[in-house]
Parts: structure tokens; sequence; C-alpha cells
């Protein structure tokens, strides 16, 4: 995981102003000061976003991860060089080519991807939560601490860029717009592959929806049994072995010449299961028909996807895919927990 050592003093200041401003905008009138209100967090928002960018651009070249790759890259491309992702990730590629031929360093380019995923999960908060609820600045706040937001914006960057499109995908859907969301998230699937397993739930959201609960947790428990007995093994062997022809999947199914543990892990499981012990919690809190909470489906039904590929070299980069929203997801049950305990409405 990446260190909260990126942060600077600049972060440190404008972190603690952020979280005064959540109690500001708990305890002040919201009719009120609703429009100041909301213009002022727009400003402290972009500004964070400003200085965490600046920050994690600017992260040391030999940190732990693949910050030297992406730079290496990046220096490569801009001396007209050839790189190994020019047929895999073109929106990556073209992403640097736009940077490069503007004269940029890769500071910038980095700085852009840290901003744009940003902005585009506060938007997503937003969504979920509502324009006037004090929780969207709360759990913008909380994300930034999160070390998977860090392996996403410092490490993972290709998959990170892609996660910022799958983010507005997202919001999208939240607004109906589902046809729209399905383009986007093949949009996002050029910046990373892997993205696509996205697509699914926008083209067979019909589908999903109409699939109980009780079924999706019966699905857990012999996903979780099968992956515990390496039943799927042999099968994730053979299927990436196949699609790696395509460069679907490059060096995922040679886990013997990787150093990267593979098999069942408990600590994956449990973190992972955790996005179906939520979704069962709004079940029990009958919030489970709000249009927001398909997220809550999505995230579940790729935890289970994670479970099942414990056997593949570098699962963990799907099972990001369920953790990085678990800051939204914990916060909203949390807020409808209390809400429940108050009598409110969820609104």
């Amino acid at each position: 995981m990446m260190s909260f050592s990126l942060y600077g003093t600049a972060f440190s200041l404008m972190s603690a102003f952020l979280f005064f401003f959540v109690f500001v905008r708990i305890f002040a009138p919201s009719d009120r000061y609703s429009g100041v209100l909301r213009v002022v967090e727009i400003f402290v928002v972009l500004l964070t976003i400003g200085i965490v960018s600046f920050d994690i651009a600017n992260r040391p070249i030999d940190m732990e991860g693949d910050t030297a790759v992406y730079i290496g890259l990046y220096n490569d491309m801009s001396l007209g060089l050839e790189n190994p992702f020019q047929r895999l990730e073109l929106g990556f590629i073209g992403g640097i080519d736009l940077f490069t031929s503007m004269g940029l360093d890769y500071t910038y380019f980095f700085y852009a991807i840290t901003f744009v995923f940003l902005w585009s999960y506060y938007l997503l908060i937003r969504k979920v939560f509502g324009y006037r609820s004090s929780w969207t600045l709360l759990v913008f706040g909380l994300v930034l601490f999160y070390p998977f937001f860090f392996s996403l914006t410092a490490n993972i960057i290709r998959q990170g860029l892609a996660m910022s499109i799958i983010n507005f995908a997202l919001i999208l859907s939240i607004n109906g717009k589902w046809k729209k969301g399905g383009i986007v998230t093949i949009i996002a699937a050029l910046f990373h592959k892997s993205s696509v397993v996205f697509l699914p739930f926008f083209v067979l959201r019909k589908l999903i929806l109409k699939v109980s609960i009780y079924i999706l947790i019966l699905l857990w428990v012999c996903v979780s049994l099968a992956s515990y007995f390496k039943i799927f093994a042999l099968m994730v062997s053979v299927a990436f072995e196949y699609l790696s022809n395509y460069g679907v999947a490059i060096n995922y199914s040679d886990s013997e010449n990787i150093a990267y543990i593979t098999g069942f892990r408990w600590d994956f499981w449990l973190f992972s299961s955790l996005a179906v012990i939520l979704l069962m919690f709004l079940k029990l809190l009958g919030c489970i028909k709000r249009s927001e909470v398909y997220i809550f489906y999505i995230t579940a039904y790729l935890a289970c996807f994670h479970i099942a590929m414990f056997d593949v070299a570098y699962n963990d980069r799907f099972g990001i895919y369920a953790w990085i929203y678990y800051p939204i997801s914990i916060s909203y049950v949390l807020r409808a927990v209390y809400l429940n305990l108050t009598k409110r409405p969820l609104s």
C-alpha cells in the first residue's frame, strides 16, 4: 500500500479545514445557507484535489510499485520510442501522446490522472448521497486516506484512469441512462482492458435486478467453497491462457513465474465478502430498491468474481473494482442505520 508520507504540509492544513467544514455543514441551518455552503464545498473539494494531485504527481521515482515503469514509458514515448502497451491500451497511450505533444513532463500526466479520478469519485459520492447531504464531503475526505485510492493513483495508474471513467458510467446509471453508461464503460476498457468486467452490469441490468439477494448469497457461498477447494484453479488457468492470446490479460495465468501469492487467502476473502454483507444490511434496512443501491449489486457480484479468481496472479487488480467503493458503501449503510434508528426517511 502507498504511504501517507506522500502528502505535504499543505494537504495537512487543507484536510483539517475540510473536516472542519464537514461539521459546519452538519450544524449550519441548511435552508438559510444551503446555496453558499454548496459553493464553498465545491471550492474546498477542488482545492483539496489540486493539492492532493500535486503531492501524488511529485512522488519519489524510486517508490514501491510501478511509478518508475510509467515514468520510463512516458519518457521513452516523449522521445518517439516504441512502447509495450500500444497494442493493448490505446486510450492510455493516447493520453500520453497528448501530454508529450504539448511538451509536458510526466508529473503533469500523473497530476491529471489523480485530479480526474478524485473529481469523478466526488461526483459519484454526491450522486449517491444527494447534493445537500453533509455525508458527501465526509466520505470524500475519508477517500483521501483510503489505501486503495493510493494504489489507483500512485501505482496502477492505467486502472486508475479507467476507474475514473467507470465512475462517470455509474453516475449515468443512477440517472437511468444505462445505454450511455455501457458506452462509457467500453471507453474505459481502452485504458485498462480488465474494466470490461463492468459492462455486463449495464447490458444485463434488468436480469441482474430480477435475481434475489438470497440467490446472490448462495452464489457467494458456492464460489467461496469452490475457491477454497481449488475447483476454479484449472478453469482459470485454461481461460486466461486462451484470453492472453488476444491480449486481454498478460501474465495473469503465469502464476508460477510471478512473485505473487495465489490460492485462497482469508484476508482477501474477508475483504471481498464485505460487499455481500453490506448488500444484506441494505436488504434488512429496506433500502434495496433505490436507484443508487445498484452500485452495491455491482460490487457484490465483482467481489464474488474476485473470490473465484484467487488462483490468478495479480487477482487483487479485480478485487479493487469492488474495494474502491467501500468508503461509499460503508458510509451509505451507516447513514441508513442512523436514519432508521431516528425514524427518518432516506432522502
